[in-house]
């Protein structure tokens, strides 16, 4: 809703000679309208607006926390934007010292809000949240943003720890924000990096969201949770290696028309770990799970996809693939309902694959799964499946039940996995078009009638399939992470693995399980602060990463002498800085390099990505 402000106090507007604010306004630096961001929240409480305001913020560092409630006037959007467009940082900080100052910006019914190409940093090692919106909000954007949070490993108190939060069913009003956009930011540390808790009494949702096309990276807890919701979290990059009973992405009461689509999860965990929980779909229709990847390795629990509760839903073109984790309680596919509930889900051509030997494929009550069929099961253990607490070691003896016929339990090996992209020569056409996904994770369009299982719709050929680069301490011991039945190095060797001392373009010809055989390419990159008795220097900032043709260094003293070295440890540049470097990188090879200086008579190093 629009706020409009009490007569009262528009009244003593002329009398103060303030002007509602409109327009853009500058933040920071040389002659702006407003020395501070503080000032400008407070100009724009105070005044008011009249139609939009966006505050252009120059480079810097703004220490300090800002609330928005109801503006006085006629407000359009409120737009709060780096004025660089992103070249150089607006690093917005705040080091919270309990839950009631926990966060950056606290957004109270305000509607309208932007955030652009902002660098959020909450600093507390307890109390680090960035944004906390809630009340009846119409309309909020956060955009190529980027987002730092807390390191801290611990569950306890998760909440305090949320970089984007809404705990609008806390308050238990039915006032849900509507019309909140998450698109294209980069979610880096925190217990969750998002997390909208709404109210939902009598079918209450909080309508109109949209996450989509972010990173979110080494969460401890949660990669997005979401509760009483409508909307879609799509084209999203999942990665943690911090993991501590992680999820990717877990939602109740997610319904409505409701879809997860095309989301690339790799999930490592020190204990158990979920790649997608979803439950309560409620009497809805139109709710979709489709085109994930979902990678999960842990120690204890793994789920790869976890559902119960459903309505409606259609779970199609998932590739899931359980690569490590306590086998008697890890499972790729778990309908973990114990009770009749839904009983109206569709399963259809996914890969549900489990490398630690558990089930592929597990549903506590046969019926709350209406359709299952034209699904790769695949287990390392003795046991495929557990239907309605039956075990089924085959199969055949999966299919008797009347599901799955035109079921395959052939293993889809992922040459490039935690990638889960396919070149399996066995598995090429299983599938059944089904027309509600057209296309995969990439945007290629499915085969019709036939297409592959799984998110990737793929030719199987002999051509090159190219494994993630991956950073490493020299020397190194190089080995795949799918396993084959012949192995043919560029090096000459024959093993599944191999040691090397320099980094460089690796390649094996490989034969897997199915007789399928190509090319694995791998790129390894040195670890070059390995052994540099040196610190990330936190004052210096370097943009754009990864850098294209130039890259910019901000906060390096003038007239530092300085070299940037490459993945090898050579020195392939050199110079002395100005108050604003700017290096000339397009000659660079791509990847990794180290930018390194001295300063007071110690070594500072930064590194940087050349892509």
């Amino acid at each position: 809703m629009k706020h409009i402000a009490a007569l009262f106090a528009l009244s003593f507007v002329p009398l103060m000679g303030w002007a509602q604010l409109s327009g853009t306004k500058t933040v920071g630096g040389s002659n702006p309208d407003y020395a501070t961001l503080t000032a400008a929240v407070n100009a724009l409480m105070t005044q008011g607006a009249a139609g939009n305001v966006t505050f252009d913020i120059r480079p810097g560092t703004y220490t300090g926390q800002y609330q928005l409630g109801a503006v006085p006037g006629t407000p359009g959007s409120i737009t709060f934007r780096n004025s660089s467009n992103g070249v150089q940082a607006v690093n917005l900080e705040f080091d919270a010292s309990s839950s009631a100052d926990n966060y950056i910006f606290r957004i109270d019914g305000t509607d309208d809000v932007r955030f652009e190409k902002l660098t959020f940093r909450p600093l507390d090692f307890n109390y680090a949240r960035a944004v906390h919106f809630f009340n009846a909000i119409a309309g909020m954007t956060i955009e190529q943003c980027v987002f730092h949070g807390s390191t801290n490993p611990s569950g306890s108190a998760y909440f305090d720890r949320i970089l984007v939060h809404c705990d609008q069913a806390a308050i238990n009003t039915n006032n849900n924000p509507q019309d909140i956009i998450i698109i294209d930011n980069s979610f880096f540390n925190g217990n969750t990096a998002i997390e909208l808790d709404c109210y939902g009494f009598s079918g209450a949702r909080c309508d109109g969201l949209i996450i989509t096309g972010n990173e979110f990276r080494q969460q401890v807890g949660t990669g997005v949770r979401l509760n009483n919701c409508r909307g879609q979290i799509g084209d999203n990059d999942f990665s943690t290696t911090v993991g501590n009973w992680y999820v990717g992405i877990r939602t109740t009461y997610f319904d409505g028309g409701s879809q997860i689509r095309r989301n690339d999860i790799q999930a490592y965990a020190t204990n158990g770990c979920t790649g997608i929980e979803v439950g309560n779909t409620q009497s809805t229709t139109g709710n979709m799970i489709s085109n994930n990847m979902v990678y999960v390795n842990g120690t204890g629990d793994v789920w790869g996809l976890a559902v119960y509760n459903l309505w409606d839903m259609k779970i199609v073109h998932n590739s899931v693939l359980v690569a490590n984790g306590l086998p008697e309680q890890s499972y790729a596919f778990y309908h973990l309902s114990n009770f009749p509930d839904g009983q109206d889900a569709l399963v259809r051509n996914n890969i549900f694959a489990n490398n630690t030997g558990g089930l592929a494929y597990n549903v506590q009550v046969e019926g709350n799964v209406a359709t299952e069929d034209h699904n790769d099961l695949f287990t390392t253990g003795a046991t495929l499946s557990n239907v309605g607490g039956t075990d089924h070691a085959t199969l055949a003896a999966h299919q008797s039940g009347g599901q799955g016929v035109g079921d395959s339990d052939i293993d889809p090996v992922f040459p490039a996995q935690p990638d889960l992209h396919m070149n399996n020569c066995a598995m090429d056409d299983l599938g059944e078009y089904f027309f509600v996904v057209g296309a995969d994770i990439d945007g290629d369009a499915r085969g019709n009638p036939v297409c592959d299982m799984g998110a990737d719709e793929y030719t199987a050929s002999t051509n090159a399939v190219q494994a993630p680069t991956i950073t490493v301490a020299l020397p190194y011991e190089l080995g795949l992470n799918a396993s084959f039945t012949s192995y043919s190095w560029n090096t000459g060797a024959t093993t599944p693995t191999i040691s090397i001392s320099t980094a460089g373009n690796y390649s094996c010809d490989v034969v897997d399980v199915n007789g399928c055989s190509y090319q694995v390419n791998i790129t390894v990159v040195a670890d070059i602060s390995t052994g540099i008795a040196t610190r990330e220097e936190d004052g210096v900032r370097l943009y754009p990463i990864p850098a294209d043709d130039v890259l910019h260094v901000l906060g390096m003293p003038a007239g530092r002498a300085f070299e940037v070295l490459d993945a090898n440890g050579r020195e392939v540049l050199r110079g002395a800085s100005t108050t604003l470097t700017i290096l000339d990188v397009e000659g660079l090879a791509p990847g990794l390099h180290l930018l390194r200086w001295n300063e007071e008579g110690k070594a500072r190093t930064a590194r940087f990505i050349k892509q």
